[in-house]
């Protein structure tokens, strides 16, 4: 089982070892090492295979008219003793942000520097009609709630426009807002990867530029 695979891919394989080649093998795509490499994980020889992915991850595909499919069910009947963990109450928390369905995003990443930084990034959302998510550093380090994460181990959303300031650009974050239509990238450093994904990009420290961009749109919009 690879869980939260950002591609998954039919293909061959051969091992490195035997030599010995598999044909439509499943190749399960993944971030690995706490989001530094992009790792492709192969399982050639036992069956069944099992990847799962988060919602919104990938594109659905065009319908192909015609094409039919079989569902077939199976009842697992297991024992207690077969199943050491019992679920005795599922809660679902009710959340308040609506990070998909937002047209615009302010996302905030470590690089924003405190909690109380963050408010800049609500007050620009706030003159844009938009919402405030964070990366999953920002998450950590307590500037954001969690239901604001975006990324693998968040949402995945792709707005008409993306703002990120300070961040850095980790394969996770971006496995979740680079399909966006546009994004603006906002970072100190010229050289992080954030750049490479952005249509446009300001080199500068958020707490000048953001304070300029929501002086600029306000006056605008008088």
């Amino acid at each position: 089982l690879t869980a939260d695979c950002t591609d998954l891919q039919i293909g061959d394989y051969e091992d490195k070892k035997t030599k010995e080649t598999f044909t439509n093998v499943l190749h399960q795509i993944r971030p690995a090492f706490g989001g530094n490499i992009i790792a492709t994980i192969v399982n050639a020889r036992n069956w069944p295979q099992m990847a799962t992915v988060r919602e919104g991850v990938m594109k659905p595909l065009p319908r192909e008219e015609g094409r039919t499919g079989v569902s077939v069910k199976h009842s697992a009947h297991l024992d207690g003793v077969e199943i050491p963990v019992e679920v005795v109450e599922i809660v679902r928390k009710a959340s308040t942000v609506n990070l998909k369905g937002s047209r615009i995003i302010v996302c905030g990443g470590a690089g924003v520097g405190s909690k109380d930084n963050f408010k800049l990034l609500h007050d620009l959302a706030n003159v844009l009609g938009g919402a405030v998510g964070g990366s999953r550093a920002a998450v950590d380090l307590g500037y954001c709630e969690h239901e604001r994460q975006i990324g693998q181990t968040g949402v995945t959303v792709r707005p008409a426009l993306m703002i990120s300031c300070g961040v850095s650009g980790a394969v996770q974050h971006l496995a979740g807002m680079q399909d966006s239509a546009k994004i603006i990238a906002i970072n100190t450093d010229k050289d992080a990867p954030i750049f490479k994904v952005a249509h446009y990009g300001i080199v500068g420290d958020l707490n000048v530029v953001v304070p300029k961009l929501i002086k600029a749109i306000k006056s605008k919009g008088e």
